[in-house]
């Protein structure tokens, strides 16, 4: 499993806004995480690590429970646990990890079924600061994740729920995972003084086919790219 972490993350080429890599940051833009007193959001009772103790509540009734729920019982094949730990570790995210600290992560290899399952509210999206960068990437959220209601989130709002270094602009709506590919879920880490928490989906690059675009309300929009 180590061999598939190091090839499929050398292939990473964009982050949730279309820059760096969410686990890889520039030093100059950010605190290390020990430097910063991020206070950790709950721990999933579903995803918690039994070998790892972190500060912070455990919650049973976190939005990436039923997800998980969802995805063992939509027929796809080869599920695994890892722990954020060793995957950020794989990410080169130690100092700035990607996934939660404390929980696990959800591996799995896509299938059709995932597409099948995983539509409507739980369907993927991607948010970036312009729409070629939000249809194109590795970093992914579910559509429930940026709504209530069933209406879009502000620009702000995202931004705290998925820890970007940036308000963004633009959502981008996925209309097709590819099939046979290591696929990662779990929950943000804080990062860029923003609270995270949020489920989060990683994918190699060109995993994700999309089209549809969206302003997000707050922003300047998608622009013209």
């Amino acid at each position: 499993m180590r061999v598939l972490f190091t090839a499929f993350f050398t292939l990473i080429s964009a982050s949730w806004v279309g820059s760096l890599p969410h686990a890889q940051v520039n030093a100059a833009t950010q605190t290390p995480a020990a430097q910063t007193g991020w206070a950790w959001p709950a721990i999933p009772g579903c995803l918690s690590d039994p070998s790892i103790s972190t500060p912070g509540s455990t919650d049973f009734s976190s939005p990436v429970c039923p997800l998980y729920d969802q995805l063992l019982t939509s027929g796809v094949t080869r599920i695994e646990l890892v722990s954020a730990r060793r995957l950020n570790g794989e990410m080169d995210g130690v100092l700035y990890p990607a996934f939660l600290p404390g929980t696990e992560v959800v591996t799995f290899l896509t299938e059709d079924k995932f597409n099948q399952s995983f539509h409507g509210a739980t369907g993927l999206v991607r948010v970036s600061g312009k729409a070629v960068s939000a249809r194109n990437g590795s970093w992914w959220t579910t559509l429930s994740t940026v709504t209530n209601n069933g209406k879009l989130l502000d620009a702000a709002s995202i931004r705290q729920k998925l820890a970007l270094p940036n308000e963004p602009s633009c959502l981008a709506y996925a209309d097709n995972v590819r099939s046979g590919i290591i696929a990662y879920m779990g929950v943000v880490a804080p990062a860029f003084d923003q609270p995270g928490g949020g489920v989060e989906f990683w994918l190699p690059p060109g995993a994700v086919v999309a089209k549809k675009t969206v302003d997000l309300p707050g922003s300047s929009g998608c622009g013209t790219n």
